[in-house]
């Protein structure tokens, strides 16, 4: 009885702490409709912040407990919903995840430069020592002290959002924004002081935790994630069924951790790790037994243009080009730098897996990663020879278990899906990659596939094999997306009540592209020909998978590649700039290092003003090219000459990227305008001038020792971009012509919007930030404004 009672006791501690943690999550969701995936890193900042107060500057309990609780972490969400949440209020949910999810990456990025996870940094108890007895248990007063928070929150809380002006503005402001503002509310107000609220909440569950835990920046992000699954049993909007669901799950860990033997074992899976993945298992039950949502049309989205998909003659001479321009390019490079490069490659591949997904369908997954981890794992069993048999039973399996893992949460909206799909990372690196009998040592190699006696051996091969794999799945989705599904999936993006409407079967449509989706991640880690760990198929490595694809543009095979590229070279980054640190006269000094640590969570951060990503951006400038045989000719042509040049030691391998980088930003967007006919009315371009300019500049950009006159990588670096940037502007001075691509488009002025069509609540938001307005200063914009009313109101 003893036993049971101490259990029962430690269940009850942990489950106040998720219960206070999902408090704040459903706070946050209710009042803006954005699920903070952050949360968790909220709570693990505040974590670290008391230690810092409390141990490094050694300030009192209850002083550090204020400082934290009542002023830096309401300020620090009230900052993020201003500076952050409030940008993206009317995108889609996808670009919601991935913003939130962004900034739990820079969050852990920072939290581990600031504090090194290498030193140890113990956080007394509350209490310490001081225990009371309960029926012959000795119950510490932390525990105590924590449950009776968690009743004060819970009081708290109601007393709040009932009896209040401010809790009633909330809630008012999820059923109706602009009728809110009609009675005189402030939604924007109203927002930050949720999100303050919701930092505040998550301080508390991270300040009770750090007396618990060992500090560690993503052990404790992962605990407060467990709230998740606490928060959807209340449906995410529910604060009773959020208390609710933290009780079950902090008793269902206790007894777990107390009555399960750890040496039991299910034919190869150990036990021993079955209480870290409870959270997720309740996660799927409560997914299950949900009642399946009602479609509802979706509310206003800010208006963009949708990325056009390429003819299949254009994906399959991009693809010969790619394999074309790795070939060359790897043959440059020095085995480690080929390494990188190659895994580089290995990532574009993962990344590509969410094109259909994310990019046609409008789904989100978190758990690429993982999926690469199956995949990996049954190439490992059944193709341990390099057998292109594996290489299917992988693609298969995988395909299989998305399928399975996407049916429960497609019933529901789109961030179920995301969510079952982190539980899901969180179940196998608990309950599959854990497991010495699936990963003894805790890794595993992938064998180089063995094609019709072709073994891929090295890493040029292997880089090879990537660009050859990719190239031919690009052209694959392209020719999916002109198809009949293709159309269908993007219409289920665009409008799924519109689909259903038709007749449509958005469960079967979802359940098969998210199959889909698996299988091409299945198939990166099959191929990989690597040693894996454990910890790469982690949720923690399964989000920047995913939001740096969305990053580069993941409505487009490009994009994908492109934001592959960008997550492989955060490795390469680090080793060229080893040395090299940002600093203001070394007054503060920050290695590259760490910068690049946090940096791919900022680049997610900034993705709400650029929904599409960066793809469609890049491409633009070079569509002309596209358009222009001569000038294809040229870039082919004179990227060749370059790539002989550094082959037969004429220029270094500095100088062939400084030159080749000034080649494709300075001479290929311009050949279309030196290459086409002189047009009467139009400025008469100078060509011969502008030629020969660019000829120099990218002679002498070849041929200048860099490595030898600038000796730091950082500076070398910083000189070829300077270089580069004015090769270009003084080459558009002598042209005497701005190319299309680099000419400012003219913004509407705000003044005409809703004059020739129905003003829309993104339309007025929109208005709004180019007239200066803040939320509160602006009309409720309920319902379509006549067209002929300007956003003022005034015909």
């Amino acid at each position: 009885m003893d036993k049971f009672l101490t259990f029962t006791i430690a269940g009850l501690s942990t489950a106040a702490i998720y219960a206070i943690a999902a408090s704040g999550l459903v706070v946050t969701y209710t009042t803006s409709g954005i699920f903070n995936f952050a949360h968790g890193a909220f709570g693990m900042l505040a974590a670290f912040a008391y230690w810092q107060v409390n141990q490094g500057w050694g300030v009192p309990v209850i002083p550090s407990v204020i400082l934290v609780v009542f002023v830096m972490a309401p300020l620090f969400g009230a900052g993020i919903e201003r500076g952050i949440m409030r940008g993206i209020e009317g995108a889609s949910e996808v670009v919601k995840i991935v913003v939130t999810v962004s900034l739990m990456v820079a969050l852990l990025g920072i939290a581990n430069v600031i504090w090194p996870p290498d030193v140890a940094r113990p956080v007394p108890p509350f209490f310490a020592g001081k225990t009371v007895e309960i029926a012959g248990v000795a119950v510490p007063y932390s525990r105590i002290l924590t449950m009776v928070i968690a009743i004060a929150v819970a009081i708290g809380l109601r007393l709040v959002l009932r009896r209040t002006r401010l809790g009633v503005a909330m809630r008012a402001i999820v059923d109706d924004r602009a009728l809110l503002q009609l009675n005189g509310g402030r939604p924007g107000r109203t927002a930050m002081l949720a999100w303050a609220l919701g930092a505040g909440l998550a301080a508390v569950s991270g300040v009770l935790i750090a007396s618990e835990q060992t500090l560690s920046a993503v052990t404790l992000t992962l605990l407060v994630i467990n709230a998740y699954a606490v928060a959807v049993v209340g449906r995410l909007r529910s604060l009773p069924g959020a208390f609710l669901g933290a009780v079950v799950l902090g008793l269902a860990e206790s007894y777990a951790t107390g009555y399960i033997d750890p040496s039991y074992a299910l034919g190869p899976i150990s036990l021993q790790n079955l209480r870290t993945a409870i959270p997720a298992v309740m996660l799927f039950v409560v997914i299950l037994i949900q009642p399946e949502a009602r479609l509802r049309a979706q509310g206003a989205s800010r208006p963009r243009s949708p990325v056009r998909p390429p003819s299949q003659v254009t994906a399959i001479w991009g693809g010969i080009a790619l394999v074309l321009v790795a070939a060359a390019v790897g043959s440059l490079l020095s085995g480690p730098d080929l390494n990188l490069v190659s895994k580089g490659f290995g990532f574009a591949l993962i990344t590509l897996s969410l094109v259909p997904l994310t990019g046609y369908a409008g789904q989100i997954s978190l758990a690429q990663m993982t999926f690469t981890g199956i995949g990996a794992l049954a190439m490992a069993t059944w193709g341990a020879t390099g057998s292109p048999v594996g290489v299917v039973i992988a693609v298969v399996l995988c395909a299989v278990v998305g399928a399975v893992v996407a049916l429960p949460a497609l019933r529901l909206s789109g961030i179920y899906l995301a969510l079952a799909t982190a539980a899901f990372a969180l179940f196998c690196t608990a309950m599959v990659f854990g497991q010495a009998e699936v990963m003894p040592g805790g890794s595993i190699q992938v064998p180089g596939l063995d094609i019709f006696g072709f073994q891929i051996t090295n890493d040029y091969r292997q880089l090879i094999l990537f660009a050859v794999a990719f190239a031919l799945l690009g052209n694959l989705l392209v020719l999916l997306r002109r198809s009949a599904w293709g159309r269908r999936l993007a219409a289920m993006k665009d409008s799924p009540v519109a689909c259903a409407t038709l007749g449509l079967n958005l469960t079967s449509t979802k359940v098969g592209v998210f199959a889909l989706s698996a299988a091409i991640a299945g198939l990166g880690g099959a191929l990989a020909g690597r040693t894996f760990i454990a910890d790469d198929f982690s949720l923690t490595n399964s989000l920047p998978i995913t939001m740096l694809a969305v990053v580069g543009g993941i409505g487009s095979v490009a994009g994908a590649f492109f934001g592959g590229l960008l997550l492989g070279a955060i490795p390469i980054a680090s080793t060229v700039f080893a040395a090299n640190a940002i600093g203001i006269f070394r007054f503060v000094s920050l290695p590259v290092r760490d910068v690049l640590s946090f940096t791919p969570g900022m680049m997610g951060i900034s993705l709400g003003r650029e929904p599409d990503g960066a793809a469609p951006q890049m491409a633009a400038g070079y569509r002309a090219v596209g358009d222009s045989v001569p000038s294809l000719v040229v870039a082919g042509a004179g990227a060749a000459l370059l790539w002989l040049a550094t082959r037969a030691d004429v220029i270094t391998k500095w100088s062939f990227f400084a030159a080749i980088l000034v080649f494709l930003v300075a001479v290929v967007p311009l050949c279309p305008i030196l290459f086409a006919p002189s047009t009467p009315d139009g400025p008469r371009p100078r060509r011969a001038a502008t030629a020969i300019w660019l000829l120099l500049v990218v002679g002498f950009a070849a041929f200048f020792p860099w490595a030898d006159r600038i000796g730091s990588n950082g500076w070398r670096l910083i000189a070829i971009g300077v270089f580069t940037f004015l090769s270009v502007r003084v080459a558009i001075g002598i042209l005497g012509v701005v190319p299309e691509a680099m000419q400012k488009a003219e913004v509407a002025s705000p003044d005409e919007v809703g004059l020739d069509r129905p003003l829309t609540r993104a339309d007025a938001l929109d208005a709004g930030r180019a007239l200066g307005l803040d939320e509160e200063e602006m009309p409720p914009t309920g319902r379509p404004v006549p067209a002929g009313v300007g956003a003022g109101g005034g015909a």
